[in-house]
């Protein structure tokens, strides 16, 4: 069995194409059936990630022809025609090594930002209620979390950490001169929506409207609910909207330009600010003709990531060192742990061949290994695996198997 990965990121393909290639809450169960019916034969387990900067997909089994797979999953999703080239790929512990970068926020577009590991876990514990992500891949996935965790936690990569929704509010700060006296409308009820509000507000931000498709109750924190509003209700409520944040599940845009140039009639011209976070984008990008309207999108947001760069590309450096150092650990662990489990399998067969005065000649000897040597009862290749065993060790492990 072997992990292997595919996928495009902020790096290889620009947003309008990123958005192609989408695995979200509206469309995940479709692409599990289709993966389902299409590998099932050959992985064993798997699951995929989204977000504003990427879209991966991690499978794990035996005898797998990734770029076939990579390439029928965009043909599933007509995007093959555009994508195709932008594709990269990982296996083994490449693949690992990867993906706790991705987890810890050091293959971000914000380089080092917080909001990346708990997408990961979310998207893995969706998969794991799909029942596409199980067994052994599912352990390593635990691995690979606490990993990106240490990473985040044992350097200063994590520290002061910068995040989509701050770097929203960093955009705010610097177009207005008081933004504590600007209406903000987020439309979206999803976490991220959930953490535009927090930090707006923690900041001075507090006359919020909140729009979903359905109505519902955001809480915010212990201190902070709001109350949404029906997406039909957006078009009145932009007019007296100052900031206007999306980030919705939509494969094509909710808000167009002639809903902005209406709302900038009534608004006579007062500026509006608009932040997508949205991918695929939610707001159309021919806003930006309008004259007193300013879009921003997730890639525009790399504008304003220069800050502390020096500083948290300095940790990343650190964090990819530890990164690395525990992926060695992990190994050896597995190594030392399949090295027992061989050892076992050696002794217990040592022992079946053995007669009672044998048996008892080895748990009185004080080199257990050299006296099964002599005894001529298991292979080269088993001694090998007993080789690495201590004396103790092989003697308990006698006992264990004689009184299982």
């Amino acid at each position: 069995m072997e992990l292997q990965l595919f996928g495009i990121n902020h790096k290889t393909t620009k947003l309008s194409e990123r958005e192609l290639f989408i695995i979200n809450d509206s469309n995940q169960e479709d692409f599990k059936n289709f993966f389902d019916s299409s590998f099932n034969d050959s992985i064993e387990s798997f699951f995929a990630l989204s977000t504003c900067n990427r879209t991966e997909v991690y499978v794990y089994g035996a005898s797998l022809n990734i770029i076939q797979i990579a390439k029928k999953t965009l043909e599933f999703f007509g995007s093959s025609e555009y994508l195709n080239d932008d594709l990269y790929f990982f296996k083994g512990n490449e693949a690992i090594e990867h993906m706790c970068y991705v987890a810890s926020g050091l293959d971000s577009q914000v380089l080092g930002e917080q909001e990346i590991l708990g997408q990961f876990k979310q998207s893995i514990q969706t998969y794991i209620g799909l029942g596409a992500l199980n067994g052994p891949f599912q352990k390593l996935t635990e691995d690979i979390t606490s990993i990106a965790k240490s990473a985040r936690t044992e350097t200063q990569i994590g520290f002061n950490p910068l995040s989509v929704s701050g770097l929203s509010l960093k955009i705010v700060q610097e177009i207005f001169e008081d933004p504590t006296q600007q209406k903000l409308t987020i439309v979206g009820a999803g976490q991220m929506a959930l953490s535009v509000i927090e930090n707006f507000y923690t900041n001075g931000i507090t006359n919020i409207n909140a729009v979903n498709r359905s109505k519902k109750t955001l809480k915010v924190n212990n201190s902070l609910s709001i109350e949404t509003t029906q997406l039909s209700q957006l078009g009145a409520l932009i007019q007296n909207t100052d900031i206007l944040v999306t980030s919705i599940n939509s494969p094509l845009p909710i808000i167009g330009k002639g809903l902005i140039e209406q709302a900038m009639k009534e608004r006579k011209n007062k500026p509006m600010l608009l932040i997508d976070l949205g991918v695929p984008r939610n707001i159309e990008n021919q806003v930006r003709d309008l004259e007193y309207a300013y879009l921003f999108t997730i890639e525009d947001i790399e504008l304003v990531t220069q800050e502390n760069l020096e500083e948290r590309s300095s940790e990343a450096l650190k964090a990819r060192d530890l990164i690395q150092q525990r992926i060695e650990s992990l190994n050896q662990e597995k190594a030392n742990k399949n090295n027992r489990n061989e050892a076992y399998i050696a002794l217990r067969d040592a022992t079946n061949n053995l007669d009672e005065q044998d048996f008892l000649d080895l748990l009185n000897s004080n080199d257990p290994f050299t006296s099964l040597k002599q005894m001529h009862v298991i292979s080269e290749d088993q001694l090998q695996y007993i080789s690495s065993l201590t004396p103790h060790a092989i003697l308990s492990m006698i006992k264990e198997i004689r009184s299982a």
